[in-house]
């Protein structure tokens, strides 16, 4: 099976295992899990540098996503431990942010370079997922009027893809995507 392929499958699957886990209380199991795949991910890539700089990157701009919807009241967050610092969002989603990132040097390269293209999916996959999320296991919940939690996701997941495509873009210089076998 193409390694790509692979680990669009893996992730998909690790992101309802976590929102199912936490959803049921078990933010632990859902970092450990996210841990798990950001490892795998770096050991099998052959640009591990650039996997771990966009896993950071992305963990920050989830501190600032999530951490924003957070404040402004917007967004709950149903595990609320472990969370990395007081009132911020639950080292769980800011796991499934690294997660999601050390996936566009391979399934999601499309994306390099790309930060129109990146944004348009950021605001409609963002808050899609939290949707979803929310839907099959309330691992958020949207005060209301919920309709200022979707904006402001759909916002703020713009800019996080489009800032992410053009530090992809810059962290490969163009390279196409290579694996370890």
């Amino acid at each position: 099976m193409n390694t790509r392929v692979l680990t669009f499958i893996a992730y998909q699957a690790l992101w309802f295992a976590v929102v199912a886990a936490a959803g049921h209380d078990r933010g632990w199991l859902a970092c450990a899990a996210c841990l798990v795949f950001v490892l795998w991910q770096s050991i099998a890539s052959a640009e591990r540098a650039v996997v771990w700089r966009l896993a950071v990157l992305a963990v920050l701009l989830g501190m600032l996503v999530d951490g924003g919807a957070t404040v402004a009241g917007v967004v709950r967050y149903a595990a609320k431990d472990p969370m990395p610092f007081p009132g911020g969002p639950p080292c769980w989603i800011l796991g499934l942010w690294a997660s999601f990132a050390v996936t566009l040097p391979g399934p999601m390269r499309w994306l390099s370079g790309r930060p129109v293209a990146a944004a348009l999916l950021g605001a409609i996959g963002g808050p899609l997922s939290y949707a979803g999320a929310q839907r099959g296991w309330s691992a958020v919940t949207f005060p209301a009027p919920v309709w200022q939690g979707y904006a402001w996701l759909a916002v703020s997941w713009a800019v996080a893809m489009a800032v992410l495509a053009v530090a992809l873009a810059h962290l490969t210089s163009g390279r196409t995507a290579t694996v370890k076998r």
